[in-house]
């Protein structure tokens, strides 16, 4: 049964015009149809109420006619809206397998790549990681085999669904993380606090998560940059959906609970990637340090 319900579907997704007279035809007609089934005559056999003719479209051939066609638009508006995003595609939804397709790309691999050696560098003698709105967990992955004890939290199950096996997840918001006090060496969001409602709320519970002297590294994304300037312009980009943008206040939040450091990091020029950058040209402003002892 599977297969025939692919097989239509295929048919419909690749043949827009089909997709369009069939959802038209199916809507249109099905009203129509059931008002002859229920209150006129069948123009075929005589009777009323008959369940031939008009009968039996209405009842069987319409709603399948519209089911499918329903599926078809369905999924061309999702290609739609993914079209040209790359990464920046929204992670949730039926997206996922989507998302980490397109992560596959040179550019994003160039940018994960920077991202994962930076991250490698300041977690040493770290050993059990938490990454606070991981989604699909592509660079924590990458992190889990180089022998860190990866733990992902995402709002999303779907992206989640996702992640690498290597990778322990967790479906939960980042201001309610569901872990006990002293659990975790470090904390890491890469670029992901900006996209929470309360980013405050999730840096307090970040800091009772972390052990003693544990780590925090808060990757955020830029607004000066020319890289967030042409992405927040594009409709599907993940950054244009960016809810916070003073880092000034997110670094006064930060540092009220670490003793924390900042700097400028990762160049982007059309699809180049490099690690030295200063503030008008970084796509990344980092945020990092240790739990504050009086905490």
């Amino acid at each position: 049964m599977s297969s025939w319900i692919a097989r239509i579907e295929h048919l419909i997704q690749h043949t827009k015009l089909l997709a369009w007279i069939v959802g038209r035809f199916a809507l249109s007609w099905t009203a129509i149809a059931g008002f002859m089934t229920m209150f006129a005559t069948c123009p075929l056999c005589g009777r009323p109420g008959c369940v031939s003719g008009a009968g039996i479209y209405a009842t069987v051939i319409a709603p399948i006619f519209t089911f499918f066609s329903w599926r078809a638009r369905r999924n061309h508006r999702s290609q739609e809206d993914n079209a040209g995003g790359g990464c920046d595609a929204n992670v949730s939804g039926n997206l996922s397998e989507r998302y980490i397709e397109s992560c596959r790309k040179d550019f994003w691999q160039k940018v994960f790549q920077a991202e994962l050696d930076y991250l490698i560098k300041h977690l040493e003698e770290s050993r059990d990681i938490l990454s606070v709105g991981c989604g699909p967990a592509i660079i924590e992955g990458e992190l889990a085999k180089r022998g860190f004890n990866v733990t992902g939290l995402d709002v999303s199950q779907e992206a989640l669904n996702c992640a690498p096996d290597q990778v322990r997840t967790v479906a939960a918001r980042a201001e309610n993380m569901p872990f006990p006090d002293n659990s975790f060496d470090a904390v890491i969001y890469v670029a992901s606090l900006q996209f929470l409602d309360d980013y405050r709320k999730a840096l307090k519970k970040s800091a009772s998560v972390l052990r003693p002297s544990g780590k925090i590294i808060v990757m955020l994304l830029n607004p000066e940059s020319a890289f967030f300037r042409e992405r927040s312009r594009r409709p599907g980009s993940y950054v244009s959906k960016t809810k916070h943008t003073d880092l000034k206040a997110i670094k006064d939040a930060i540092t009220s609970r670490f003793a924390a450091h900042t700097e400028y990091f990762l160049r982007i020029d059309g699809n180049e990637v490099s690690v030295g950058a200063d503030e008008t040209d970084s796509a990344l402003y980092i945020i990092w340090g240790t739990k504050r002892t009086s905490l």
